[in-house]
C-alpha cells in the first residue's frame, strides 16, 4: 500500500481542517495510507515546530510520496515542503491525480 503525505495550505486557509480531512478520506477510500500534518501536529505548536515535524516525517520515510491539496491560498509551509520533497526525489501528484491512478 502506497503511503502519501498530505501537503497543502494551512496557515492562511480558514478551511484547512475540512480540506485536509476531505483529501484524507478520498485517498483512504482509494486504497492509500495517508499521513496528515493536521493529525500529527498539535494546534498549540508554533508554525516552525509543525513545519519541522512535517519535514522530519518526509525525510525519514523513504517510501513516502506527496499528495498535494490544490488551493488558492498562499502557504510558505506548503511551498517549503514541496521544495524539500522535490530535492529528496519524492513523487509528487495532486490528490486527484493519485485517486485517478487507481
Amino acid at each position: 500500500m502506497k503511503q502519501l503525505y498530505l501537503c497543502g495550505a494551512i496557515s492562511n486557509n480558514p478551511n484547512y481542517k475540512q480540506d485536509f480531512e476531505a483529501a484524507r478520506e478520498k485517498l483512504i477510500k482509494a486504497g492509500y495510507s495517508v499521513v496528515s500534518p493536521v493529525i500529527f501536529c498539535n494546534e498549540k505548536w508554533s508554525w516552525a515546530k509543525c513545519v519541522r515535524k512535517g519535514l522530519e516525517v518526509m525525510a525519514r520515510n523513504k517510501n513516502l510520496s506527496i499528495a498535494l491539496i490544490e488551493s488558492e491560498y498562499e502557504s510558505k509551509g506548503r511551498d517549503l515542503e514541496l521544495q524539500i520533497a522535490e530535492a529528496l526525489g519524492l513523487e509528487i501528484k495532486t490528490v486527484d491525480e493519485w485517486v485517478e491512478e487507481v
